[in-house]
């Protein structure tokens, strides 16, 4: 009797630990982020990001851009197509790499997140650097101004 209540209990336990965990999905960190810097230190950031959204493929790569205090007319955007392109010629699916003006702070900034889609877009939290339209000077006819070489 002691022998069968002691199997009974062994084998309740040895279920209950292989019950599968819940999986517990946390918000991502930010994979990269820069500001205004040369095309060669931009193009290593960028060859770094498409290695790894080639390590996941089912994964989006998000870039957040915000263009600087003084900027050209459609900056942000600019980098992001500029950026986006790149990246597809690295061999990432267009669908794959979203970006988002996301206004203007005191410096340029370019942060990256590559997620899973079913986390959406990463929330943009502003900060005090964030400048409204008024505080901004903005140029016509320029050309984007990060392309320092080194």
């Amino acid at each position: 009797m002691i022998a069968l209540l002691f199997c009974v209990c062994t084998l309740a336990g040895i279920a209950h630990a292989q019950e599968p965990l819940s999986p517990v999905i946390m918000e991502p960190d930010r994979f990269d982020q820069w500001g205004d810097i040369g095309v060669n230190d931009e193009n290593a950031r960028l060859d770094k990001i498409a290695l790894q959204a080639r390590e996941w493929p089912l994964s989006i790569v998000h870039l957040v851009i915000h263009a600087g205090q003084t900027a050209c007319v459609g900056e942000a955007k600019a980098r992001g197509v500029r950026a986006k392109n790149y990246l597809v010629n690295r061999g990432i699916e267009p669908e794959r790499i979203v970006f988002t003006d996301a206004g203007w702070r005191k410096e340029v900034s370019v942060q990256v997140w590559i997620w899973p889609p079913q986390l959406g877009k990463p929330k943009v939290v502003p900060d005090d650097s964030d400048l409204k339209r008024s505080a901004v000077r903005l140029e016509r006819n320029c050309k984007i101004k990060y392309r320092r070489t080194r």
